[in-house]
């Protein structure tokens, strides 16, 4: 009892002496150095010194706040060592990334979608995190920029799910997703792409699947995607001249091809310069009056979650989030990103049970 006793008391003075040190570091960091805060929007959402972020997130852990090395900012560029309110920061990249959806689909069709996008947002970010790689491809747009019907919208969407990461094997995964995925010609459906045929890596969890909804949605959410859905070119902008031929002998058999990989009248795609995704379906025509046409469809490259398709399955049939996860990601589970158990205080109470 006794020893017990004393390695209380050994506790209890570290605690203090930490506490001290992180509630001095912050002045001493001050006096050397100016921090510069900038506020991004929405509460909590200032840039802060790291010496005093992670000084108090391994005492206290952050399960609130979440910390990232690179993030984009809308409309400030890329910042390093950008700690957000959890809530605030899958707010606004989802915002970012699916917009104001709720003005096309049913509200709780729109909730599920916004549900199913954070928490991929979430498991992006940690799983890049986790790993030292950069998820600056991501946009975070301030919540105080958003209207204030949808930014409240999309918290009652999100603040339930704030913690959810999907997992592969008791391991958050690397959760990608694009605008829309493309049509196999082959099949004569609508699917996403495979790791394995966008990258040649074989990833269990980002294997192609069904995905029926993209021309229908991509349609409805062409604000955010950018250009139609199925987008004919007529000529080549080099020579002027209709398009005649194409070497299809890369097309794998997800319908897609790379953008090296597809040559038009001798001219590789990235000459081209016509094609808004380095990932596409594509088919040839004629048109009308018999001109040369090609067809692309897709958006982005077509790997892991579909935001066309996750809107469609929502708004379609009903489908919640985590079985539109659990879809797009196949053999996945939905589980805590138990962050907030890492701090001192965490580990304390792990030790005493």
């Amino acid at each position: 009892m006794k020893r017990i006793s004393m390695v209380a008391r050994r506790i209890a003075a570290l605690v203090l002496a930490v506490v001290l040190l992180c509630t001095a570091a912050p002045a001493a960091f001050a006096e050397g150095e100016t921090a510069h805060p900038t506020t991004m929007g929405g509460a909590d959402t200032t840039l802060i010194p790291a010496e005093e972020e992670n000084c108090l997130s391994w005492l206290f852990g952050s399960r609130n706040k979440i910390t990232l090395p690179y993030l984009n900012i809308k409309g400030k560029g890329l910042r390093r060592n950008v700690t957000l309110d959890l809530v605030d920061c899958l707010v606004g990249i989802t915002y970012t990334e699916l917009g104001s959806i709720g003005s096309f689909v049913s509200a709780s069709a729109a909730q599920q979608a916004w549900k199913a996008q954070a928490v991929a947002i979430h498991s992006y970010l940690l799983y890049h995190k986790q790993y030292g790689s950069s998820a600056n491809a991501l946009i975070y747009t301030p919540v105080d920029e958003i209207p204030s019907s949808t930014r409240e919208a999309l918290r009652k969407a999100i603040e339930p799910v704030k913690d959810e990461v999907v997992t592969y094997n008791g391991s958050v995964i690397d959760a990608v997703w694009s605008a829309s995925a493309g049509y196999n010609t082959q099949t004569g459906t609508y699917g996403t792409c495979s790791g394995q045929d966008a990258w040649g890596s074989d990833v269990p969890y980002l294997q192609s699947v069904e995905s029926p909804y993209e021309e229908q949605y991509h349609n409805l959410m062409r604000r955010i995607i950018g250009r139609d859905y199925r987008y004919t070119e007529y000529t080549n902008s080099k020579t002027g001249q209709a398009y005649q031929s194409a070497d299809t002998t890369h097309k794998d058999l997800g319908g897609y091809v790379q953008y090296n990989t597809l040559t038009v009248d001798g001219s590789s795609y990235r000459y081209l310069g016509q094609f808004v995704s380095s990932r596409y379906c594509f088919d040839f025509g004629t048109d009308a009056n018999g001109t040369p046409v090609m067809y692309y469809y897709g958006y982005g490259h077509g790997v892991g979650m579909s935001q066309c398709g996750a809107v469609g399955y929502a708004n379609e049939r009903g489908m919640n989030y985590k079985k539109i996860l659990k879809h797009y990601y196949p053999g996945t589970s939905i589980g805590k990103a138990g962050r907030g158990t890492s701090g001192l205080f965490g580990w304390l109470s792990g030790l005493f049970g």
